[in-house]
């Protein structure tokens, strides 16, 4: 498979330029995700390590050729912005705005409802941060142009590339499981963001093994 800007990266310097070709092929073709959950993991991961330049968009560029739409990038882009932070979430928008595929949509869905035990989990911790964290969830996780199970395993990218692997990540597997994933499509995720942070994968093995 060739990667996008694959040259631009050579370029820059040949011997990391042929690492990190070995280890873009390897992500992009891991065969237990497909290559929406592919696109959308990695751009968590770029919002994550606030890689809103080349990296952001040498893999928008590699999602487009595989046929993901910028729209759905953007609309990852909004899912993800409580997660990695809005004002993150706000540059990478502006960097995607120079991209225009003439396919923007929004579609708002159905209200997706946090599970009862988690609200009071959080309620017990704070009142006034259980009703954020509620109306965040309600507003995003329902929007129909990614699917809950899409919008799980990229989040699961940010709680591994964040360390928050307690309840939050706990949460989120159990959100792509019930929406149609399975382990391997979880450990994918692991996989595939071990480039941005090899270490914390391995912290993220551990956490899930005791799941």
């Amino acid at each position: 498979m060739k990667l996008a800007n694959q040259e631009t990266v050579a370029a820059m310097d040949a011997d990391f330029g042929e690492m990190a070709v070995q280890v873009g092929q390897h992500a992009w073709g891991i065969a237990d995700l497909t290559m929406r959950e592919r696109a959308f993991v990695f751009v968590a991961a770029d919002l994550c390590a606030h890689n809103l330049g080349f990296p952001l968009l040498t893999h928008v560029e590699m999602a487009r050729s595989q046929g993901v739409s910028v729209a759905s990038i953007r609309e990852a882009v909004r899912h993800l912005a409580p997660y990695v932070g809005y004002p993150t979430a706000a540059e990478a928008l502006m960097a995607l705005a120079e991209i225009d595929d003439g396919d923007e949509r929004v579609t708002r869905g159905e209200v997706f409802e946090l599970d009862g035990n988690t609200l009071q989990r959080l309620t017990s911790l704070d009142a006034d941060f259980a009703g954020f964290f509620q109306g965040q969830f309600k507003d995003r996780w329902g929007r129909a142009d990614l699917s809950v199970r899409e919008r799980a395993l990229c989040t699961i990218a940010t709680d591994v590339l964040n360390g928050t692997l307690d309840e939050s990540f706990r949460l989120h597997v159990e959100l792509a499981l019930g929406h149609g994933a399975e382990m391997a499509q979880v450990r994918a995720v692991l996989l595939l963001v071990a480039e941005f942070g090899i270490a914390k994968a391995w912290r993220a093995y551990r956490a899930l093994n005791e799941i």
